[in-house]
């Protein structure tokens, strides 16, 4: 008897911590209080900056002829209409249902949704755009170095990959 006690005991404590998955409408319901649809329109000013930030480090302080210009302005143009055809809540709500669902439990969801519905967590949702803005602003400058380093490593590797091949005997097939 005591055998059968334990085991059910166990049994429903292995049950019991086997935490359900969220349900997609109580998903739909954080993803709306957390404004997400607001937060996908916000990167895409973000990334469309991103990429002037690279085309412009791409030419290394090089003024571009006007053709030139009018080519990367086309190309700008062309991928900022990527992004924002990309980027919409429309696309990306299946992944968030999908990966929400995968990584979070009901009892998860269902404090978060308390905490947005809060007047903090209201707070968070309002003020979290400008520290993203914020972030996004300060990303460059701390990108610089570490792609300076990355772009010295790669020609070390260059470098040292040729000094290999040079050093290897040639065979004739």
């Amino acid at each position: 008897m005591k055998r059968f006690f334990l085991a059910s005991l166990l049994t429903l404590c292995a049950w019991s911590t086997h935490a359900a998955p969220p349900t997609p409408e109580s998903i739909e319901i954080l993803l709306s209080l957390v404004q997400a649809d607001k937060v996908m329109d916000g990167i895409k000013p973000q990334v469309h900056v991103a990429m002037k930030t690279s085309m412009d480090q791409a030419l290394k302080g090089r003024k571009p002829t006007a053709e030139e210009q009018k080519v990367l302005d086309a190309y700008l143009l062309t991928a900022t209409q990527i992004v924002n055809e990309t980027l919409t809540m429309e696309r990306i709500k299946p992944l968030h249902l999908q990966l929400y669902g995968q990584h979070l439990t009901q009892e998860e969801v269902d404090g978060m949704i308390t905490f947005y519905q809060s007047p903090v967590g209201r707070s968070m949702v309002t003020k979290m755009p400008q520290i993203m803005q914020g972030v996004m602003a300060a990303l460059p400058s701390l990108m610089a170095p570490m792609q300076e380093k990355l772009r010295l490593a790669g020609e070390l590797m260059v470098r040292e990959l040729v000094t290999l091949q040079r050093k290897a005997p040639q065979t004739n097939l």
